[in-house]
């Protein structure tokens, strides 16, 4: 979506004028069905894809026993798979948005996923489990540049409310990863959980090429058409906050198992820190259509911080509590990111913009998982979870420098 030179210069956020394309009751033709059957699509391909997202951390315990690893060589798993998905997801983009081939990109990612859970299954070394891990960063990287493109076709006006809606898919992918794959593993053992977690990304591969129709975007060409300086102070936010929540995350089944849980019950314990995002992310989504992507950003953030601040210092219910609020706070930003990082994008390289936003903030947030195991094994859990509330806040200091957006 082109914006002006001036307008990024004085922070004016309004959206720019739309391609003229067909309108329907509540969005505009763009795929099969009706535009609520386009997003419930939509959202259901987002979870398939996010569950992919987590399911190496219920895993990570049973994996460090049969490989003898140090929390750093756990975290060095997830570094592998977020650094490949960073590198890769502007210059996917990018060359969705050229040649217009979004729908070919998404099927893409979809096939490559049951291929990189396959290697997973059967991986019979550390290095042959970190190549693993690389294809399914590789797999990650095509699905949010095309699905934020795909719903700003469909739904020119409500943007954070589509995005929000979409987002639900996110926290139902991140909340199935530990109820699916920690029991799993502890029942059938760990090799085969992997292997039966190969099915489900082929059934978001036939119904996302079933949903989605190429939309009818036209972009300016060249890498840098797509950048521009508050585009790249939102990708260093969302960087921060995204290795906060990956620190976090990733070593919180751990964090129970380390309390005294056993591998099942520490991975459905973590779900409902993931399942907060069923209700934050449509909030956080309407609450910036109506309030401002930056303000909304900026009080998530903050929010989280504290939260995190105040983690080590509880227990029992209370810690599984303030466990849930995390996740809340931490689920309000990614459709506000999305969309904001869409309406920030020169040029109209959408994808190419979201890419960057979202795949430089994962590379951004990917040293936050060998970081946090190499604080865990140094120091132990409370201050690297003190650490990383500070760092939260650090994201929301850096966040007052984002335009504002005319409500």
């Amino acid at each position: 979506m082109a914006r002006s030179a001036a307008g990024l210069v004085r922070g004016d956020e309004t959206p720019p004028p739309q391609p003229a394309v067909a309108r329907t009751r509540g969005g505009t033709r763009g795929g099969r069905g009706g535009s609520g059957w386009f997003l419930l699509g939509l959202t259901a391909c987002h979870a398939v894809n996010d569950l992919y997202g987590l399911v190496l951390p219920p895993l990570l315990p049973a994996i460090q026993a049969a490989f003898a690893l140090s929390y750093l060589q756990l975290g060095m798993l997830s570094f592998a798979t977020t650094a490949i998905s960073a590198f890769a997801q502007p210059l996917v983009g990018y060359w969705a948005d050229l040649r217009r081939r979004r729908r070919l990109v998404l099927v893409a990612g979809f096939c490559l996923f049951p291929v990189a859970m396959v290697l997973i299954g059967n991986a019979p070394s550390y290095g042959a489990l970190l190549a693993a891990a690389a294809v399914l960063g590789l797999a990650s990287s095509a699905y949010h540049p095309q699905s934020t493109t795909l719903l700003l076709a469909r739904f020119p006006v409500n943007r954070g409310w589509a995005s929000g809606i979409h987002g639900i898919g996110n926290s139902i992918g991140f909340a199935l990863a530990p109820v699916l794959v920690g029991p799993l593993a502890a029942r059938f053992g760990w090799r085969p959980a992997a292997l039966a977690l190969a099915l489900p990304a082929l059934a978001a591969a036939a119904l996302s090429w079933w949903l989605v129709k190429e939309p009818s975007v036209r972009v300016a060409r060249g890498l840098r058409a797509g950048v521009s300086r508050p585009l790249l102070v939102l990708t260093c936010v969302n960087g921060i906050q995204g290795a906060v929540v990956a620190g976090f995350v990733t070593f919180l089944p751990a964090y129970y198992a380390n309390r005294g849980a056993g591998l099942a019950l520490a991975g459905l314990l973590t779900a409902p820190t993931l399942a907060a995002g069923l209700f934050a992310q449509p909030l956080g989504g309407t609450l910036s259509d109506r309030l401002g992507r930056r303000g909304v950003l900026i009080v998530a953030t903050v929010a989280l911080g504290v939260s995190l601040l105040f983690f080590p210092r509880v227990d029992g219910v209370l810690l599984i509590a303030l466990a849930v609020l995390i996740g809340f706070w931490a689920s309000l930003a990614p459709p506000v990111v999305l969309v904001y990082a869409a309406e920030l994008a020169p040029g109209g390289r959408t994808g190419q913009a979201v890419g960057l936003a979202w795949g430089a903030g994962i590379a951004i947030s990917s040293i936050a998982a060998p970081a946090t195991g190499a604080a865990i094994d140094a120091f132990g859990f409370a201050p690297a979870h003190t650490a990383l509330g500070f760092l939260a806040l650090a994201a929301a200091v850096l966040a007052l420098s984002l335009p504002r957006r005319e409500t």
